[in-house]
């Protein structure tokens, strides 16, 4: 009788792990809400003075690169018809020429950031992160202050965009750069324009604004309208990846380990260490409401692997003390 008593709460609890276990799976898919809920487990809120600084001011917790390039991202600047006087807008345009100016067939990476690079220039693959991942590595390489940007069109699912953001010295600035479409932005007098600085005047002023392709044959819409649509589109949500050190993070043995399975496994882990790039959101009014979903998504998931981790030492639990009476009694 008591045999059975046990045997009924063990089934108990593997019945709770495989119901909540089931759940967590149904919201996680398709791939846009399994990035949804990553999103979800790695953001914060913004404010301004989060999005304003310069590379002199850095956020104190914001994961700066300090690694040294990898020799195959230091070969392939090299390879660059680099001048002296250049700037870095013009240093940077060059990488991108280089990566971009091919045909391309578009498809994940999900692969470390060397491999990422080698695939770009040896297959023609890569999706925008593929190229923020890269372009985030060559910046470094090139020692030019990097950020990297995204935007949501379905609260802050999968289904967006990734781009750079790139310090220029000698115009004083950052400048914004989207390597994968191609292209970036000025003024109406020519002046290239930061993240912050496209996002106000898609607003106010959208017809001042001139669209510069990198590669005409590359340009990733069908018109300039086209694009700046697609941009005014997402900007309400807009947020700031909190870190550029992708050979730092791609270095760590843990996450080379899980990364050898699966790329979900690989960013799992990089969570449970904390060391996964956190994502800051900016403070738009238009994206509160998504904002508040996504906190509640978060505290739900949490709420879900406490469970789950309470089901399991129980599970536990209850295996020593029937594996205990077991012995006791002979």
């Amino acid at each position: 009788m008591i045999k059975k008593r046990y045997f009924l709460q063990l089934s108990m609890v593997i019945l709770g792990i495989v119901i909540s276990c089931a759940y967590l799976f149904s919201i996680a898919t398709p791939s846009e809400e399994a990035a949804r809920i990553r999103n979800s487990l790695v953001h914060q809120p913004g404010q301004l003075d989060d999005f304003i600084w310069n590379p002199s001011t850095y956020p104190a917790d914001f994961k700066i690169e300090t690694a040294l390039p990898p020799l195959y991202f230091k070969q392939f600047i090299e390879s660059l018809p680099i001048e002296p006087d250049m700037s870095e807008l013009d240093k940077f345009l060059l990488a991108a020429k280089k990566i971009i100016d091919r045909e391309r067939r578009g498809g994940p990476i999900m692969s470390n950031t060397v491999d990422a690079l080698k695939k770009m220039q040896s297959e023609g693959i890569g999706w925008c992160s593929d190229y923020t991942q890269v372009f985030n590595g060559i910046a470094h390489t090139m020692e030019i202050p990097v950020r990297e940007w995204g935007i949501s069109f379905d609260g802050y699912s999968g289904y967006g965009h990734a781009f750079n953001e790139i310090f220029d010295k000698k115009l004083g600035k950052w400048v914004f750069i989207d390597a994968f479409y191609a292209f970036y932005v000025s003024n109406s007098e020519g002046e290239p324009l930061s993240v912050l600085e496209f996002r106000q005047m898609l607003s106010t002023s959208p017809d001042q604004l001139i669209i510069h392709k990198i590669i005409q044959e590359q340009f990733g819409f069908k018109d300039n309208a086209a694009a700046l649509d697609y941009y005014q589109r997402g900007m309400p949500q807009l947020f700031l990846i909190w870190a550029n050190d992708v050979f730092s993070y791609d270095a760590n043995p843990l996450i080379q380990l899980a990364g050898s399975y699966s790329r979900m496994a690989e960013q799992i882990t990089g969570i449970l260490l904390g060391i996964n790039q956190e994502i800051r959101l900016y403070p738009d009014p238009h994206s509160l409401q998504q904002q508040n979903k996504l906190l509640s998504l978060k505290y739900k998931v949490i709420s879900i692997i406490m469970l789950n981790i309470i089901l399991g030492i129980l599970f536990l639990f209850i295996l020593f003390k029937m594996f205990n009476r077991r012995i006791s009694h002979g």
